[in-house]
């Protein structure tokens, strides 16, 4: 992560479209349950595309952001999130123990080296209340490149001919649960699903991964 020049990757990619589907209606279902008073936690908030789906459901004050681009940081409080912090590389997150109810991190592990990840993953642990839950999405390899040349070819999306080079890790369902299942009592992952996925019903055929682990 750290030899990576994430305010130039800010400025060649947007992160402040909207939300996938299934991201909504995971996080949604996940979100019913929970008191409004929750305090959650976005890493690697972006350019705070999920401020408005949380602010649905819980106190703006209690929603917190953390990202390692400060151009990222500017956007997020440019919509009004005033709780999106800057962070450095290998930093502990300046939060208490046991301090979040819920932790958000989409498409964001695949950017962190196999080295740091289990650094991260601990701060995780250690933030988060007894019976909070982390929720994490990953593209999964190697069908996600077949999706890639997919929508090139037939959405016209080149760009995707060549893969993200600050995808740094690379994971499927077994890399997935194996790392994950070190940090966190009960692990559950989920198909995104995707073209290929509703033809065959197989998880290493589902274009990403959801994994929402719990304390």
């Amino acid at each position: 992560m750290k030899n990576q020049d994430f305010e130039q990757y800010a400025d060649e990619r947007s992160m402040s479209g909207g939300l996938a589907g299934f991201h909504v209606e995971t996080l949604s279902a996940l979100f019913g349950n929970m008191d409004h008073d929750s305090l959650i936690l976005d890493f690697g908030c972006g350019d705070g595309r999920y401020f408005p789906l949380f602010s649905k459901f819980f106190k703006k004050e209690n929603i917190y952001g953390v990202e390692i681009s400060q151009k990222r940081v500017d956007k997020s409080h440019s919509i009004g999130w005033d709780n999106a912090l800057k962070i450095e590389p290998l930093e502990k997150l300046p939060f208490s123990d046991d301090y979040f109810d819920f932790i958000n991190m989409d498409q964001v592990i695949e950017h962190i080296s196999a080295h740091e990840i289990d650094f991260y993953l601990q701060e995780f642990s250690r933030i988060l209340k007894k019976g909070g839950q982390v929720f994490i999405t990953t593209p999964n390899y190697p069908i996600k490149r077949v999706y890639d040349i997919f929508q090139a070819l037939f959405y016209g999306y080149w760009y995707k001919v060549f893969d993200d080079p600050t995808h740094v890790t690379h994971y499927d369902f077994k890399k997935l649960s194996s790392l994950l299942t070190k940090h966190f009592t009960l692990v559950e992952l989920k198909p995104t699903g995707g073209f290929f996925y509703r033809i065959i019903r197989k998880n290493f055929l589902s274009n990403k991964i959801i994994a929402i682990c719990n304390k």
